[in-house]
């Protein structure tokens, strides 16, 4: 077993790379068994066992024969379990440290926006009123008995395309008219703080 071992790494060195396949199907089951017993909660263990693997073939020709192939891939298999833990550890570092900052980030910036949102609810509902009944129905039967856009057309025995038409339509109008309103609160804020 020993023998056929460095024959097969013999066998790499000298370009048959085929011979690898008989190095991975006899070291497979010991690398794993090894980093299993060396690995932590979170690592994968096939793709450590992989990437030992691949850096053995890499590196393959600085191993010198007479030495012991199986220790010196079980030491490739080490070091790459350490940089595995290492990575796992500053991965929980930053996430510890940044995490928490990026989810105030997020709750602040919703939080705007809810604010955001709230200023323009008033106008959206007076913009509302100036569009026309039949358009009001529309968007009341799409965002408040939230039905799909088939269903709005089989209620009004339209097709889906000619809904999602007149729906676009009357967003863009609802969005101008808000804009308009916004800005002219905006300009009147500013009047009265002078």
């Amino acid at each position: 077993m020993l023998q056929e071992l460095n024959d097969a790494v013999e066998s790499v060195k000298t370009g048959d790379k085929s011979a690898y396949r008989r190095i991975v199907e006899q070291m497979l089951p010991v690398l794993r068994a090894y980093v299993i017993s060396k690995s932590m909660p979170g690592m994968d263990v096939d793709d450590i066992v992989q990437r030992t693997f691949i850096e053995a073939y890499q590196s393959i020709g600085k191993f010198r024969k007479g030495t012991d192939f199986r220790a010196w891939l079980v030491t490739i298999a080490r070091y790459q379990t350490l940089s595995e833990a290492t990575r796992l550890k500053r991965q929980a570092d930053y996430h510890s440290r940044f995490l928490p900052v990026e989810i105030s980030r997020q709750m602040e910036k919703r939080l705007a926006d809810d604010e955001l949102e709230d200023h323009r609810l008033p106008f959206l509902q007076e913009c509302l009123k100036n569009v026309r009944k039949s358009s009001r129905e529309l968007v009341r039967r799409r965002y408040e008995e939230d039905l799909s856009m088939d269903q709005i057309a089989d209620v009004l025995k339209r097709t889906s395309g000619a809904v999602r038409k007149e729906l676009c339509l009357i967003r863009k109008q609802l969005h101008e008219c808000i804009q308009r309103k916004l800005a002219l609160d905006d300009m009147l804020n500013r009047e009265e703080s002078i």
